[in-house]
């Protein structure tokens, strides 16, 4: 049996843990955090203060809004994540099922706050700025490289900013974070047949920061620079090996997450008193996401590592608002997602690809102090090929397989934002 669970752990669990999936931008970040900037693909958030909710992306921007305001928002997403089949192989018979539809609907909810205090302004926010969440039929064919995904943080981030200058204000935080992972796949075990691998890992805080400007150089211009830091994740759990007739067997493992860092510049630019034009650029560093390495607590078991060479992207997103009445201001825009994955190094738990934003939004006032926002985005991503090598039995190291094939993939989005000002 420990011969089995030392090879079960190398070979199974560690190329599993925190491969990430099925997140819904590009990595596995959720850019989701504002009703009301889903409507126009993001474009300007950086920038575009009309609510609390650019707590997330500029703490800078509370400057432009005054007294005590709260946002809440929910947005509901639906992706899609279809394997086809072209000619994956393995010594171990893989059967005909192409897994189904993997994408597995979430809720994201978000909540924002703030208050004036002079040329102060004082916020916090609380969301989950990464995630996903994928589950494959449990005999599909790529059923040794990944069942179930899941990966869930949770960040406070309360914040500061201060009016510097009539043109400038300056603003940070503290993001206080907390990652959940849970990660399967099946194993063959002989004449035993298919148990799996399963590893549960937390963290139970970890830090980083935030930081922005706004700059209004003239009355009818804004340019909005954020940054949020990496937050390192020392994630500790369990790791099991469920053999059919044997029973399961648990064992401690433990890995680092490090989160990219990202840089965003936005701008808004009033044209007529209805008419205004958004845009952003931002930068994401997820070249931290070099290697895959599990420690494991037990003697004799080596750190396992997994190279991922994921690389930086960039997201591109222009927008335009319209006043259409007093009440009623429309939005709309579109964005490019760069992926992080090289091709050569995609895999069943993220079969990502480049990704095109189309949204619409609205935002209704019933008066001065509350609001609803409504968005919608379908985001179309590009037919992503994985040529994935397996390994199928992990009492038997030699034995590899390889998933290959194709995916289809898309992602709808709903949000819907409320805001109140007191």
């Amino acid at each position: 049996m420990r011969g089995i669970v030392k090879a079960a752990y190398a070979l199974g669990i560690s190329a599993a843990l925190l491969t990430p999936a099925g997140a819904h931008a590009t990595g596995y970040a959720i850019r989701e955090q504002s009703g009301s900037m889903l409507g126009q693909a993001f474009a300007g958030a950086n920038a575009y203060s009309t609510d609390p909710s650019i707590i997330f992306f500029n703490p800078a921007g509370m400057s432009a809004l005054d007294g005590t305001r709260a946002s809440a928002a929910v947005s509901y997403i639906h992706p899609k994540n279809e394997f086809d089949n072209d000619g994956s192989t393995s010594p171990i018979p893989l059967g005909t099922d192409d897994g189904g539809d993997a994408g597995q609907d979430a809720i994201v909810p978000a909540f924002y706050g703030m208050t004036s205090l002079g040329a102060f302004r004082v916020g916090i926010g609380v969301n989950a700025p990464f995630g996903l969440s994928t589950e494959y039929n449990n005999g599909w064919i790529g059923r040794y490289a990944a069942l179930d995904s899941r990966l869930l943080t949770i960040n406070v981030n309360p914040v500061v900013s201060y009016q510097v200058l009539d043109w400038l204000a300056i603003g940070a935080g503290v993001q206080i974070e907390n990652a959940d992972a849970r990660l399967t796949n099946a194993a063959f075990f002989g004449a035993l047949g298919d148990g799996d691998l399963e590893l549960q890992a937390d963290d139970d805080v970890a830090f980083g920061f935030t930081a922005g400007a706004l700059i209004t150089p003239w009355r009818e211009t804004k340019i909005g620079i954020g940054f949020r830091s990496s937050v390192h994740h020392d994630l500790d759990g369990k790791a099991q090996v469920h053999v059919p007739v044997v029973g399961t067997t648990n064992m401690d493992a433990s890995a680092k997450l490090d989160t990219p860092e990202s840089l965003g510049l936005s701008i808004y630019q009033r044209v007529t008193d209805r008419l205004s034009l958004v845009g952003t650029v931002e930068w994401t560093n997820w070249s931290r996401f070099d290697e895959l390495r599990v420690k494991f607590d037990t003697p004799g078991v080596p750190d396992s590592v997994t190279e991922e060479n994921w690389q930086d992207t960039y997201f591109f997103a222009v927008g335009a608002n319209y006043q259409l009445t007093d009440n009623l201001l429309l939005r709309a825009g579109v964005a490019y997602d760069q992926t992080p994955v090289k091709d050569n190094f995609r895999t069943a738990r993220l079969p990502d690809e480049d990704r095109y934003w189309l949204a619409l939004g609205a935002t209704y006032a019933f008066n001065q102090n509350i609001s609803v926002d409504l968005g919608y985005t379908h985001i179309f991503i590009r037919d992503s090929s994985i040529d994935e090598t397996f390994h199928p039995a992990p009492t038997n190291p030699a034995v590899t397989g390889t998933l290959h094939g194709d995916y289809e993939n898309s992602v709808d989005i709903l949000a819907v934002q409320a805001n109140f000002k007191f």
